[in-house]
């Protein structure tokens, strides 16, 4: 009886690593380089999971929501919701605080690598009007602002940038690459 061998050859085996090390070699460094934070598509999933968040509570606690985006030339930028409330000492006027969540991270910090670089309302940069803070309401019955969100991203010295244009209706921003 005669008994076959199946077996990879030294050859076989070395053309393998060979590719392996190629493919590696190839695709490693853009891996490296750029963590999954500094994407755009994840920080667009990002900004409308917050956005998602605040829309539900506004609509169920009937009040209103807003997203704070804070820009720090010397730290990560952020991003919060905050909830609207009367104030206790002034009762015709509101005041807006943090909120927490059991489930959900209500509070975002961007990359490093990832800055605001501005947040309009029509022509007018809500960043600079506040002090490097400014806001997106989100109203009881679930619409949000119309604003757009300028980011810049700097890797390896190269500087890329998007804006991310929020739909009122839909409560979601698109992304759109480039200034």
């Amino acid at each position: 009886m005669k008994l076959l061998h199946s077996a990879f050859t030294f050859f076989e085996i070395m053309v393998v690593l060979i590719l392996i090390g190629v493919v590696t070699t190839i695709f490693a460094p853009r891996l490296i380089r750029r963590p999954l934070k500094t994407e755009w598509h994840t920080i667009t999933d990002d900004f409308n999971t917050m956005a998602l968040f605040a829309r539900q509570e506004a609509i169920i606690h009937k009040k209103v929501y807003r997203l704070a985006f804070k820009s720090n030339p010397n730290a990560q930028d952020l991003v919060w919701i905050e909830e609207e409330n009367d104030d206790p000492e002034k009762p015709k006027r509101k005041i807006y605080t943090a909120i927490s969540s059991y489930y959900f991270n209500t509070r975002y910090q961007l990359a490093d690598q990832v800055k605001l670089k501005a947040v309009r309302s029509g022509k007018r940069d809500l960043l600079s009007d506040e002090h490097g803070v400014a806001y997106c309401s989100i109203k009881q019955d679930g619409l949000i602002d119309d604003i757009t969100v300028q980011l810049v991203r700097k890797i390896d010295s190269i500087e890329t940038a998007a804006t991310l244009k929020m739909n009122p209706f839909l409560g979601r921003f698109e992304l759109q690459e480039g200034e």
